[in-house]
């Protein structure tokens, strides 16, 4: 009996007391914390608890990439792949499995014009579905990277600290002796840093830098080197067992380890756009062309992963064909490639008739006096586009959504021609091959002559399961 009594006067003192006396304190904020810490706020009798989803977790980098500002949208989808691989790999790597690539920010570029709207400092998850992203790399969406910063108790609220920014730069030789070869070094403090900082997103968050210099890197190379460019960074910083946070600007710079590869396309098949912008894209294809993906045969399964090559080829899309028109720049910087809009217009009546459609669905960044004679060409076909509703759907997708819903719209179609070496074109086959489409019908591209002699076609990649 005197036994037990001790037992519980034992359990009063150590558990009931600490916890009496902590619950009449001030809340203490919800944040992780290392050991030292843990120790001091034990002595305070403060308990803080630590979200199950991010730990304590010793060896974190995170991995913070920007993108030449003047660079756009679907080229930036294709750096993320890179890195997004590279990623991949890294985790599986002893001593990296904590590493976390951050998605940075979407800021107004070059081709979102409407500045009647709001666009700037756009989530990935505007967008893209997240979770699919994640179930191929361990990726956070920056305000998700923000709120686990806070957490983890790094820094002052919000204020995120960057423990290194690195420059990539090309190499002034790369083809040394004629050949092309992987390599990296280290440079010093870069002079045009702060303007890089300037042109990126960094310029508009709170952070705080633990290191004021932009050091300079020169790279050439997939992104696998990029894993040797971390193992140093990282051994340079404080070994005191807390999270670290590097960060690559021109990231666009690092390329592909495998393009087109397993490994690519898995990456690829991930990236499942918000699933808003599907909807209104099947809402669109089935007002205007009675398209509907079960009658159609095109693969999309709930799951990336559900995808196989059983149904490479049987694809048969909406009754409608689709053109990606490019103008724009392409009209003066690639004029020796860039067909006009009569020679677009006739070429696009032929894979009409060749194919017994009489419906055009017309992706295009030409201006209104442009389309208007686009369609003039081609009178006795019908030619469609997509517009939002109204104001309040367009500052709710963006100029972003839009050409997101081209692109979804342009992915179902029948037939598809595109224009060469436009990134906007590349995305569109891609979503093809995921679909199930046959190459035919896909890696298409409109020539320069109306009579599609000498025609400079696109390459075409497949899908590898």
């Amino acid at each position: 009996m005197c036994r037990k009594s001790y037992i519980v006067i034992t359990f009063y003192i150590l558990i009931a007391v600490p916890y009496l006396v902590a619950s009449s304190k001030p809340e203490v904020p919800k944040v992780c914390l290392n050991f030292p810490q843990w120790l001091e706020n034990l002595r305070k009798l403060q308990f803080p608890n630590c979200p199950s989803d991010v730990g304590n977790k010793t060896n974190s980098i995170y991995v913070l990439y920007d993108v030449n500002p003047p660079e756009g949208f679907n080229l930036r989808r294709d750096v993320y792949i890179r890195l997004a691989v590279f990623v991949r790999k890294l985790q599986r790597k002893p001593g990296y499995e904590n590493v976390r690539l951050v998605l940075p920010p979407w800021k107004r570029l070059y081709h979102w014009r409407s500045h009647h709207i709001a666009q700037d400092q756009l989530p990935w998850n505007h967008f893209f579905d997240i979770e699919s992203l994640r179930r191929y790399a361990p990726v956070l969406d920056y305000s998700e990277f923000v709120d686990e910063i806070e957490q983890l108790g790094l820094g002052p609220k919000r204020l995120v600290p960057v423990h290194k920014i690195l420059l990539l730069k090309h190499f002034k030789d790369m083809f040394e002796n004629g050949v092309f070869k992987d390599k990296w070094e280290f440079g010093g403090d870069c002079d045009e840093g702060k303007e890089a900082i300037y042109g990126s997103f960094l310029r508009h968050i709170p952070i705080l830098l633990k290191n004021r210099t932009v050091q300079c890197v020169s790279f050439q190379g997939s992104a696998n080197l990029l894993g040797q460019v971390i193992q140093r960074t990282w051994r340079s910083l404080t070994d005191d067992g807390l999270p670290k946070i590097i960060a690559f600007l021109n990231a666009e710079v690092v390329l592909h380890d495998h393009w087109a590869d397993r490994e690519f396309w898995r990456a690829r098949r991930s990236m499942r756009f918000a699933e808003n912008l599907v909807e209104i894209a099947d809402s669109f294809r089935l007002r205007n062309f009675a398209s509907r993906n079960e009658e159609e045969l095109v693969q999309r399964p709930p799951m990336w992963e559900y995808e196989s090559s059983k149904h490479k080829g049987k694809a048969l899309g909406g009754p409608y064909l689709c053109v990606h028109l490019r103008r724009g720049d392409f009209i003066y910087g690639r004029e020796t490639t860039t067909p006009s809009l009569k020679s677009s217009a006739l070429q696009v009546k032929y894979h009409l008739l060749n194919h017994n459609l009489s419906t055009v669905f017309l992706a295009t960044d030409a201006t209104a006096f442009e389309i208007k004679n686009f369609k003039s060409y081609i009178p006795r076909h019908r030619v469609v586009r997509f517009a939002t509703e109204d104001l309040e759907q367009k500052s709710r997708i963006k100029d972003g959504g839009i050409a997101i819903v081209d692109q979804l719209i342009c992915s179902h179609a029948h037939y598809f021609v595109g224009t060469y070496e436009s990134t906007f074109t590349y995305r569109i086959y891609e979503e093809r091959e995921i679909l199930g489409f046959p190459k035919e019908r896909t890696f298409n591209t409109l020539c320069k002559k109306s009579t599609m002699e000498n025609c400079t076609q696109n390459s075409v990649w497949p899908i590898v399961y």
